[in-house]
């Protein structure tokens, strides 16, 4: 079982004002215009507090109606972890709580759904909207981004870069897109960037970025691996 430990992060995630599922449904929007087959979808909730780090994973976890958190001690720190799949009569959404004990009396909290292409969109809204409400009424300031995960069928470049191009092309049509990032090696290519349209963002240097996008080229395989993130992908690709 991975654990999840993230301490001292410094990056500051900014959003625009609009209802979370709006945010959202534009997000997921934008990666199916480049993503075809989804094999994850990844919302994550992230934040610190102040508390006791065992009571508030106990009413996260109980709040989302999961199972009371099993505490596990790594690296050096306590954690308290609480995952489950809920709706499955609706494909199924993976909820997972992890609140580490950072220490006087602190805490990192991390809250996140994922699903793939059966889970239904709007089950995932309903709990993003409901994990949002959650942790404002629990006093924590969070904030949010999304990796989404699979292959194109109508993909006709076998090379990372080209394809990636394509995309770029693609996406063009539809949102004004600036790339600020570019990372190439023998079967990766990233790229991220300015997209003033898209609801979420975080700084970097003297640039704002809202999304970054790879494809990887996996073996053999006929289909690379496409990976989207607002405003960053935070999933391994």
């Amino acid at each position: 079982m991975a654990i999840i430990i993230l301490i001292g992060v410094t990056q500051v995630y900014a959003e625009k004002n609009e209802p979370k599922a709006t945010q959202l449904e534009q997000l997921i929007y934008t990666a199916d215009s480049v993503i075809d087959n989804v094999d994850l979808l990844v919302i994550k909730w992230q934040g610190e507090g102040q508390g006791n780090a065992e009571a508030q994973a106990a009413l996260l976890a109980g709040d989302l109606g999961l199972k009371q958190p099993v505490p596990v001690r790594q690296m050096g720190h306590d954690v308290y972890r609480s995952e489950e799949i809920v709706d499955t009569a609706t494909g199924g959404a993976g909820m997972l709580v992890n609140v580490v004990d950072t220490g006087d009396n602190g805490y990192y909290a991390i809250v996140q759904l994922s699903g793939d292409a059966h889970t239904d969109r709007n089950t995932l809204m309903t709990l993003h909207e409901q994990v949002d409400q959650l942790l404002v009424d629990s006093g924590m300031k969070a904030s949010w981004n999304m990796s989404v995960q699979g292959t194109a069928v109508t993909a006709t470049e076998s090379d990372a870069s080209q394809q990636l191009a394509l995309i770029e092309e693609t996406l063009s049509r539809t949102i004004d897109i600036a790339s600020v990032e570019r990372y190439t090696d023998a079967g990766t290519a990233s790229v991220s960037y300015e997209a003033s349209d898209l609801p979420l963002s975080i700084k970097s240097g003297s640039h704002m970025l809202n999304m970054q996008l790879a494809v990887h080229q996996v073996g053999e395989q006929e289909n690379n691996r496409i990976t989207v993130g607002f405003p960053v992908i935070t999933i391994e690709y």
